[in-house]
């Protein structure tokens, strides 16, 4: 995509309301550091994961949360991250270890990402995973794991909680969202002539931010219900799923007077609600990152080989530069900018199926030359630790 702005280490915190949600509703662990290493934020789900109280954590240094064998080494990392702000010294989606308050330790993937405040101060948001039953799968796929019964008993644990979770969103946090909605819609339709310029200006800002909150939080719903609700895979034929989504789009797809070819496809083991969304997700933004005067063309076809197979969205859009290619899979990640519509989830939607599924997702692409994305996964499915979750 064309002037891609602001660079990773020059983002500014210019949007309190998309930051404000990220923390309050997401369900990733997610901190802020000063250069010092010390916490200034911390969002509810981190301190959970940590076993720590609201506020606990605040000025304390991020190695706290790092076993002792292992802060030395955390601690040159952060220097030299601190040192470089535009390079990635400890990566995307590392798999590290965390020390909770109680002193017992579990495994974690962290992405590092540094900004910088509209004051020029600079800081560094970590996005966390706990990664327990991702360690536990790898265990079981290697046949060292042999209490089934008690890992189904974790993740039906973990499920209730991300169901807990997705009923907050869906229902308790969107209730108030809905008031605010609704009394500004009557404000402005029955005491508009009472209202100044600058007050019915005041009142558009308002709604177009509730509404921009409402789009996150329905994004975010979907994204946490990655996990708290997948099904078993069952045999799907994408033919068919893609006809179904076509249909679902045709009128953004008319709009645009985009064309969509499509080579004969297979039917694999999937998850197909799960696959029906990349589907979704991916056609809907080739159709939105279209150029203007040009008519949109998307290429749709399968590789196959005796144990996967590679999904291929081709484009001719306005492309990105690949450097950016990590980062376009990240939460709330919108490198145009406020230029197009969107919550920067959809992605981060498709890449969290991608691993679900036991694949990958990636892109090529070349500023103003079009852009295709490629999913690969197994065709088929044994019965591995996927399974085993996808029955509880």
């Amino acid at each position: 995509m064309t002037n891609l702005e602001p660079k990773p280490a020059e983002r500014k915190m210019n949007n309190k309301q998309e930051l404000e949600a990220l923390f309050a509703f997401a369900v990733e662990g997610i901190l802020v550091t000063n250069n010092a290493g010390e916490i200034i934020r911390i969002n509810p789900a981190a301190e959970y994961m940590f076993g720590y109280e609201e506020g606990e954590l605040l000025g304390k240094k991020i190695e706290s949360l790092i076993p002792e064998t292992l802060r030395h080494k955390h601690e040159g990392h952060r220097a030299d991250f601190a040192h470089s702000r535009y390079s990635r010294a400890m990566g995307i989606g590392m798999d590290l270890f965390g020390k909770r308050k109680n002193n017992s330790e579990f495994p974690l993937e962290i992405s590092l990402s540094p900004f910088t405040s509209v004051e020029g101060n600079h800081f560094v948001i970590a996005f966390i995973i706990d990664i327990t039953v991702r360690k536990a799968q790898e265990e079981i796929l290697r046949g060292t794991l042999t209490d089934l019964q008690h890992f189904s008993e974790e993740l039906k644990v973990s499920n209730t909680e991300l169901q807990n979770f997705a009923y907050v969103a869906s229902h308790d946090l969107q209730e108030p969202l809905r008031k605010i909605q609704s009394f500004g819609m009557r404000l402005k339709q029955l005491e508009a002539e009472k209202l100044s310029t600058q007050g019915t200006d005041y009142l558009d800002r308002m709604l177009n931010a509730a509404s921009r909150m409402q789009v996150l939080i329905t994004d975010l719903l979907s994204f946490s219900r990655l996990t708290s609700g997948g099904k078993s895979f069952v045999a799907v034929n994408l033919n068919t799923l893609l006809e179904e989504v076509l249909s679902d789009l045709e009128v953004s797809i008319e709009s645009a007077q985009a064309k969509i070819i499509a080579s004969s496809l297979p039917v694999i083991d999937a998850e197909p609600t799960q696959m029906r969304q990349v589907f979704q997700n991916l056609i809907s933004n080739a159709v939105k990152f279209r150029k203007t005067g040009e008519q949109l063309t998307l290429h749709i076809h399968a590789t196959e080989n005796d144990q996967t197979v590679a999904l291929s969205f081709q484009d001719n859009g306005i492309g990105f530069d690949e450097k950016y290619t990590d980062r376009i899979f990240n939460l709330f990640e919108r490198i145009e900018g406020k230029r197009f519509d969107g919550s920067g989830i959809g992605l981060a939607i498709c890449r969290k199926i991608a691993l679900w599924h036991g694949g990958t997702i990636t892109a090529k692409s070349e500023s103003g030359k079009g852009a295709t994305f490629i999913l690969t996964i197994p065709s088929r499915h044994q019965n591995t630790a996927k399974d085993v979750i996808h029955s509880i």
